[in-house]
């Protein structure tokens, strides 16, 4: 999980006191708000659960806290969250799981109720289910499921995702997984309203669409997810193909489609936007250059929008990443024009150690708002190649809730455990206003590029499907 608190909040309780509350971001979207000392009690919570690990280090406790000393608190709470999201045992914990979705159902003031929501299929049919306010991601997915009949056998090759047409049309990230720690109706509802949530396939490996072609309802949502994907454009195929493709279509030839479909240039790829990246890094000239990047099964490619050249770059020669903010920019001007690598859209680096040949590494550093997008995407790459590679199946084990002394904002307890209701709230109706009034509003990742810490230039996501290239190879 990639963790940001990029900045706070101050609320009012209804007793007038006031107090800080820190906004919490994971893979790039506002999950919740929490305050010092529910991350305090998640931190002693998870020393109980883990005594023979070593945590990070909290941050101390302090009293009339200073406007400087809350942005060093801020800066501290990121750090130590992060670390937290690193270790891939404290990520998959259970009581992690808990935490953030309770914290999560308070931020948001949603009450347990039966809601209505739609999820739709890649094609745009819409299905109708009745839920939970606070069902998890992975029951609604199973209902949704259930409602198609896709076989319990089939779910774990697809997943829920927050989908937005717009974007997908223009290339840009389109898509968020709905993952355990959220509930789909709060995610949706309040987070990002403008957005779908469909049903798609969660794989990165074309292997896997063999084991969907020999079931009629798995087939169905692989065709119509592939439709959509080359009418985005998220596919190549010249005229004569769409023709044949088109015929396949009418003629409801739905396994031929996909055969023919899976021959196709960027079959499988999720657009990442555009970037600013060095031209020498796609076969040009020198200079910095704009390009278009996509991510696929074990590898990721761009392709320069002024002479389509294009390269591949695979997940398992990628050594390590990492994320970068830039804090300051100085502008350059080139022949009266501004550089490209100036702009002040592009803050966030993403850079990438390559093996090229043997005992050759490069950095291929990509200047893009969509960063974090683009390693959430890595990350899921080589996780599915640790999985494969272990002889396990295309998606992880469910991470389970685990019992939790929930401490709410306003100081009081909630005793959760996973056979109870994840209610953090009350057992009333209807979502509710809240008891504490914030008095400054939340702002998005992307505009607090002056305070974002994500990673230095020192720490890496380091990659364990890194491959070195042997005597053979060259």
């Amino acid at each position: 999980m990639h963790f940001s608190i990029p900045d706070l909040q101050q609320f009012r309780d209804d007793n007038g006191i006031t107090y800080t509350g820190y906004n919490v971001y994971i893979d790039g979207f506002f999950h919740c708000t929490a305050r010092y000392k529910q991350l305090l009690s998640l931190h002693e919570q998870l020393q109980a659960q883990y005594p023979h690990f070593k945590l990070p280090q909290f941050p101390p406790k302090k009293l009339f806290l200073t406007n400087s000393q809350l942005e060093e608190r801020r800066t501290l709470l990121e750090k130590y969250i992060q670390l937290i999201g690193q270790n891939p045992v404290f990520a998959n914990s259970g009581i992690l799981i808990t935490f953030l979705f309770s914290a999560q159902q308070e931020t948001h003031s949603v009450r347990v109720h039966v809601v209505d929501i739609e999820v739709s299929l890649m094609n745009g049919y819409r299905i109708p289910l009745s839920v939970s306010s606070t069902d998890s991601s992975s029951t609604v997915l199973d209902i949704a499921c259930n409602y198609v009949n896709l076989s319990k056998d089939l779910t774990k090759y697809f997943s829920l995702y927050l989908f937005n047409w717009s974007c997908a049309k223009d290339r840009q990230p389109c898509i968020k997984k709905l993952e355990e720690y959220e509930s789909p109706y709060i995610s949706q509802k309040y987070v990002r309203p403008e957005d779908k949530i469909v049903l798609r396939k969660s794989y990165w490996d074309p292997c896997y669409d063999l084991d969907l072609m020999i079931d009629r309802v798995s087939l169905d949502l692989l065709y119509l997810q592939l439709i959509e994907e080359l009418d985005l454009g998220w596919m190549v195929a010249d005229q004569g193909t769409r023709e044949i493709l088109s015929d396949h279509e009418a003629k409801k030839q739905k396994r031929e489609y996909i055969e023919m479909a899976r021959t196709l240039r960027h079959y499988g790829s999720v657009p990442a936007g555009e970037a600013i990246t060095e031209a020498i890094n796609v076969g040009d000239s020198n200079g910095s250059i704009r390009v278009r990047v996509s991510l696929a099964s074990k590898e990721l490619t761009l392709t320069s929008l002024d002479t389509r050249h294009e390269q591949r770059y695979k997940v398992t020669r990628m050594r390590c990443w990492r994320i970068t903010t830039l804090h300051t920019m100085e502008r350059q001007q080139t022949n009266g024009h501004d550089s490209l690598m100036d702009e002040p859209s592009k803050n966030f680096e993403l850079s990438f150690e390559y093996l090229i040949s043997k005992d050759n590494l490069v950095w291929v550093t990509l200047r893009t708002e969509h960063a974090i997008f683009i390693s959430v995407c890595l990350q899921s790459i080589v996780e599915e190649l640790m999985r494969q590679k272990n002889g396990e199946g295309p998606k992880s084990p469910r991470c389970k809730r685990a019992s939790l002394t929930y401490l709410r904002r306003d100081g009081s307890t909630h005793l959760i455990t996973p056979s109870s209701s994840s209610d953090t709230l009350s057992s009333a109706n209807g979502d509710s206003s809240g008891s504490s009034r914030e008095l400054f509003s939340v702002q998005k990742l992307t505009e607090k590029f002056a305070s974002v810490a994500f990673k230095t230039g020192r720490d890496c996501v380091e990659n364990n499907a890194f491959e070195a290239i042997g005597d053979e190879e060259l």
